[in-house]
């Protein structure tokens, strides 16, 4: 194998372990739908102080999480397809010097 040849596998292989991470990530996330669904053992996230941090905080940032990280997998996807491309075409050079 060449070098070109190896190092665009390489690149397809590391992106495609990427992407599994993202995924993996995106499943993960902890849902914050309710205060305590998140935060400690049942009935030990409650009153109108865990409501408002809720609210006012812990909410807005956990619904970003997951249209962040959709973003993040559409990028690798994108630079995915991009390597697998340019691994195509070393396969092809490489076959051609042969």
């Amino acid at each position: 194998m060449t070098d070109e040849l190896t190092r665009a596998q390489d690149r397809v292989d590391d992106l495609r372990a990427l992407l599994r991470q993202v995924r993996e990530a995106r499943e993960g996330l902890p849902s914050l739908h309710r205060a305590a669904e998140a935060v400690g053992s049942p009935g030990t996230w409650t009153g109108t102080a865990a409501d408002r941090l809720h609210r006012d905080e812990l909410a807005p940032v956990a619904a970003a999480l997951p249209r962040t990280l959709v973003r993040v997998e559409e990028a690798v996807a994108d630079e995915l397809a991009h390597a697998e491309r340019a691994l195509g075409r070393a396969r092809e050079d490489a076959e051609g010097a042969a």
